[in-house]
């Protein structure tokens, strides 16, 4: 079973966030320093960004809160690919799209954290968990996309580029939203966790440990 889907960023729920980052970055990705949402939220995270307009977020929970009630359970199974976020150019449009698929959806919400090179600003909305189980699915519209994707951020030290493909054992809760191959696809495939990335030269590297992932590089 496999389809496309646009995928903005994937989610890897780690419980140690200094440890998830410093394992990606000696399978030679570059990361990005680490960043706290909000209070209300508790969570912070670490990214890996890609070309193509896709990146993977290392996320950790710093302070339970009501909010990431969702995520405290997915990280109850284990680190590992854990949530999903699509791309939408509009998220009032999106939401609107999602109900009239039927998935329900929390209202959308805006946030906004400071970073050393501006104000990042973004609006999402939170499929619920009883439509994607096993994953917390959310679609997201970046309104300030050129100050996280920063072109020294995508520079890695393995050669990958872009997400080529994810394989997770959640993958059939995303039956639920329709392929959409007009835009940038990222393959997702039923199995263990792996992430697959186009590169220069061919690599693996075991994270499942620390990460609960696997990570693949193809030579592009």
């Amino acid at each position: 079973m496999s389809f496309v889907l646009p995928v903005d960023h994937v989610v890897v729920l780690v419980p140690d966030l200094v440890a998830a980052g410093s394992a990606f970055e000696a399978a030679g990705f570059d990361v990005t320093p680490q960043t706290r949402h909000s209070p209300a939220m508790g969570t912070a995270n670490r990214c890996v960004m890609l070309e193509g307009g896709c990146y993977i977020e290392i996320m950790g929970i710093v302070a339970e809160t009501p909010a990431n009630a969702t995520w405290r359970n997915l990280l109850g199974k284990g680190p590992g690919i854990r949530g999903f976020a699509l791309r939408s150019a509009d998220i009032e449009v999106s939401a609107l799209e999602l109900a009239s698929l039927g998935i329900a959806a929390e209202p959308v919400r805006h946030f906004s954290r400071m970073t050393d090179d501006g104000e990042l600003r973004f609006s999402i909305t939170r499929i619920e968990p009883s439509a994607t189980p096993g994953l917390q699915c959310l679609v997201c519209q970046h309104h300030t996309a050129e100050l996280l994707w920063l072109p020294q951020t995508m520079v890695h030290a393995n050669g990958v580029s872009q997400l080529v493909s994810v394989a997770l054992p959640g993958a059939g809760s995303l039956a639920v939203f329709p392929p959409d191959e007009s835009r940038q696809g990222v393959a997702i495939a039923a199995g263990a966790g792996r992430l697959i990335f186009a590169g220069r030269q061919p690599q693996y590297h075991d994270l499942r440990s620390i990460c609960g992932v696997e990570i693949e590089v193809a030579a592009a």
